[in-house]
């Protein structure tokens, strides 16, 4: 069953930055903050003391940093990384954290983060969903030859970054635009598409095999990254049970 809310603990040494994380919480409903906490230290009170399910930890902090202070927490706590600093990444997935988000942080990007600690921890996709939010569009546009084109997301099989544009694979043809990765995924609905490696996102609807280092669609392989792979193995398993 559902916990009604997600208690969550923010841990951020810098006034701004927690001023942002609050209003991004707030808009969320299934989560509850606890308390703000501006050190490791004050951040393990909370812990020890409160009934924390998701932790929202800078990095970069004066005395313990996040990193160390994940690695105490017991595996029941998911563990959203908030940093400045892109190089930090890989350690924070070797410590099998729920999301890595680089500062300035959008809305769209927290939304996703917490949809995965869902996903990852009570098997629940898309749970987090704004009151009053509006049904999620079918569609996108890109930029795309001097135009804005649209593009229907049930016809994207797959997205490729490419050294500096980024490739997107449909059932007519390829479209391709110098737009980032990083910044279509914030754009698409989460548990339809999925990252499953540094330069790949692919539409979870149109994979029609899998292996441990591969995802088939139609003639098209694509690597699985190691960073990556939890989290597809999480989504496939979830896909197994939904189909029972």
């Amino acid at each position: 069953m559902l916990p009604a809310k997600i208690n969550c603990l923010v841990l951020e040494d810098e006034k701004p930055a927690q001023d942002i994380m609050l209003l991004h919480i707030q808009r969320i409903p299934s989560l509850s903050l606890r308390a703000v906490a501006g050190s490791a230290a004050q951040a393990l009170d909370y812990l020890h003391t409160g009934n924390i399910d998701l932790l929202f930890a800078d990095i970069n902090l004066p005395g313990i940093s996040g990193l160390q202070l994940a690695q105490s927490l017991p595996a029941t706590t998911g563990v959203i990384f908030t940093t400045a600093y892109e190089q930090y990444a890989v350690k924070g997935f070797e410590l099998n954290a729920v999301d890595y988000l680089v500062k300035p942080i959008a809305f769209e990007r927290i939304e996703k983060a917490v949809n995965r600690y869902f996903q990852h921890f009570h098997k629940q996709p898309a749970i987090v969903a704004r009151e009053g939010q509006t049904a999620q569009r079918s569609f996108l546009f890109i930029r795309c030859e001097r135009k804005m084109m649209k593009l229907h997301l049930d016809e994207i099989l797959y997205l490729e970054a490419q050294r500096n544009y980024l490739i997107i694979q449909t059932k007519e043809g390829v479209h391709k635009t110098y737009q980032s990765i990083s910044e279509i995924e914030d754009k698409l609905p989460a548990g339809h598409f999925l990252r499953v490696h540094r330069s790949f996102i692919v539409s979870v609807d149109q994979v029609t095999a899998i292996t441990a280092s591969q995802i088939l669609i139609q003639q098209h392989t694509i690597p699985i990254g190691r960073l990556y792979r939890k989290e597809v193995v999480d989504a496939i398993h979830q896909l197994k049970k939904d189909s029972l």
